[in-house]
């Protein structure tokens, strides 16, 4: 069983999450107050209740709010592309119709409330998954892939862009507060643009360790269902031979 070193435990990763959102909140509550007139890709996602695949898959087809480009950032997507306000606002609107301004208010606030509602419950899971994870392998900074069901929960990962950094258990605080967060089980981040190879490679290991014990497992269960029948088989031939000889 290949295990991973975490940086953090579970409760350390949901405090720097919810400081984050609090962030994003104010970053949202300044543009809606006119003291900024643009907001970054992750506020844009919170405030259009999206996740940050969604909004991404929506602006390479070119059907997501307008954005643009400061050339003068870093050369990492999430940091170079913001949403002018007043576009976001708009866009966001033009999904929607409205009967009167106040069936828009009334509607909004109640898809709020949903929505975090919703959120703490994905939380909740997600925290729970991740204790899960920590708690078997015996060791609160230690990791483990250790069965198919590990590998089929999804898991927090860090995006600087468009590339994978690493699971959010592992990165740097840096990583942490700046990169984008979404959700995968282990195969789907395997498959994505990773900026560290060794990492990459690191829980490739964990990945197949898992699958070898599972497919181990299963072929040690069905060579002792082949005993069992044969053991039947000779019993009940046996049975059969002490009657005739009765």
């Amino acid at each position: 069983m290949t295990t991973i070193t975490v940086a953090r435990g579970v409760d350390e990763f949901l405090s720097a999450q919810q400081k984050k959102l609090k962030r994003l909140d104010r970053e949202i509550a300044d543009a809606k107050a006119g003291a900024k007139s643009k907001v970054s890709r992750a506020a844009a996602a919170r405030y259009l209740d999206m996740s940050l695949t969604t909004l991404g898959e929506l602006m390479k087809a070119g059907k997501g709010p307008p954005f643009v480009k400061n050339e003068a950032a870093s050369a990492a997507m999430n940091q170079h592309i913001h949403f002018p306000w007043q576009d976001l606002v708009a866009w966001d609107q033009a999904r929607t119709t409205y009967n009167s301004p106040e069936q828009r208010e009334q509607l909004e606030e109640e898809s709020k409330r949903v929505a975090l509602r919703r959120q703490l419950a994905d939380l909740e899971a997600q925290a729970a998954a991740l204790r899960k994870a920590l708690r078997e392998s015996g060791d609160r900074r230690i990791m483990a892939f250790d069965n198919v069901a590990s590998l089929t929960t999804p898991n927090p990962w860090i995006f600087d862009g468009d590339r994978l950094l690493g699971h959010a258990l592992i990165v740097s605080d840096d990583d942490l507060e700046e990169g984008d967060l979404i959700y995968l089980m282990l195969e789907e981040a395997l498959l994505e643009d990773w900026v560290d190879l060794e990492r990459h490679e690191h829980f490739t290991a964990a990945y197949v360790g898992a699958l070898n014990a599972a497919a181990t497992m299963a072929q040690t269960h069905h060579k002792r269902l082949r005993l069992l029948a044969e053991a039947n088989k000779a019993r009940t031939t046996d049975d059969r031979a002490i009657r005739r000889d009765l």
